[in-house]
């Protein structure tokens, strides 16, 4: 499935890759949005983290997710 087939948007996007992280679960999300919507994607991630991985809802576990989100280019 392309770009094309899932109607994004080209331009920056931000991603989170759960994959790149060890974890018991063996998660592999990945959630991504426009860099437009930086915030939407850090409040996702952040109830991922919370609610499948245990994590304490905090605003260093926000700046954490932050500092991780990687640039894609469509």
């Amino acid at each position: 499935m392309g770009v094309e087939q899932l109607n994004l948007k080209r331009g920056k996007w931000l991603a989170i890759n759960c994959g790149k992280f060890p974890s018991e679960k063996n998660c592999q999300l990945v959630i991504m949005a426009p860099a437009v919507q930086r915030d939407d994607l850090i409040e996702a991630a952040s109830a991922h983290a919370v609610s499948v991985h245990g994590h304490a809802e905090s605003t260093q576990l926000r700046q954490e997710l932050g500092k991780l989100l990687e640039t894609i280019e469509l």
